[in-house]
């Protein structure tokens, strides 16, 4: 999994870079954590352990792409984007993997991930497991759990344990006991904001914390701690078995 955040002073841009890489996201593991219009919230609200991979623009006010870059980003793979052909420099102490030009071709993209990115980001845990994840629910709800303490989050009414109500999701928790109930959003909803922490989609039902995996026999997923097992639909298998040796390699 590579985690990505983007910088750019023009919401046109950020939106035009975003939706290209998301043509691609899949295929080479990128994870959107966010985007951010100035550099200064950017400098003020980025955490490095958060992300692996910073695509900023050269020139912003306040702080430019390698002044930023030399404060967020001094570990991290970065990628500039650039409006000229003269800002090519050899900066020191920083790791720049490439230049893209505004607007750019995704198969450049794509050789600067394959050439530079992949393979090269140094891996450092998916979240610290004691970290308090918050979940809003609309206006009049919020739930928070500690990462470790989520083990598995399903629609499913098939499980033994209590089962949600139509259209919500139950948080499980160790040994398969309710840990939030009926949580409404859906599945792809809660997996966009929770897989920068880990937890992965393996079929329509269900998401698991990767953090809980025992053992995988080829469709089928159990936990520790769990009686439930799972299983990986076709459409989801070939990504997830490559996330989760990636994660066993970590």
């Amino acid at each position: 999994m590579i985690r990505y955040i983007l910088v750019d002073d023009e919401p046109k841009i950020i939106e035009s870079v975003k939706t290209k890489i998301d043509s691609i996201a899949k295929s080479f593991n990128l994870v959107h954590v966010k985007s951010f219009e100035s550099s200064l919230k950017a400098f003020e609200e980025v955490n490095e352990v958060d992300y692996d991979l910073l695509i900023v623009d050269f020139e912003m006010p306040v702080y430019n792409g390698v002044e930023l870059a030399k404060k967020v980003g001094v570990n991290k793979k970065i990628i500039f984007l650039t409006s000229t052909n003269n800002e090519k420099l050899v900066i020191n102490n920083l790791d720049i993997s490439g230049y893209l030009s505004k607007p750019f071709e995704i198969e450049e993209f794509q050789q600067i991930l394959k050439n530079k990115v992949i393979g090269k980001i140094k891996l450092s845990p998916i979240s610290n497991p004691n970290v308090t994840i918050t979940l809003h629910l609309g206006r009049n709800r919020d739930v928070r759990f500690q990462l470790d303490q989520a083990f598995y989050l399903s629609t499913s009414r098939n499980f033994k344990s209590n089962q949600p109500d139509k259209n919500c999701v139950h948080i499980y928790g160790e040994n398969d006991i309710v840990l939030i109930d009926n949580v409404r959003k859906s599945i792809n909803e809660l997996h966009s904001e929770l897989k920068i922490h880990g937890f992965e989609k393996i079929n329509q039902s269900t998401i698991i914390n990767m953090l809980h995996i025992k053992e995988r026999d080829n469709t089928n997923i159990s936990l520790f701690h769990c009686k439930e097992t799972f299983e990986v639909t076709a459409k989801e298998k070939l990504s997830f078995v490559g996330r989760l040796r990636a994660k066993f390699k970590s």
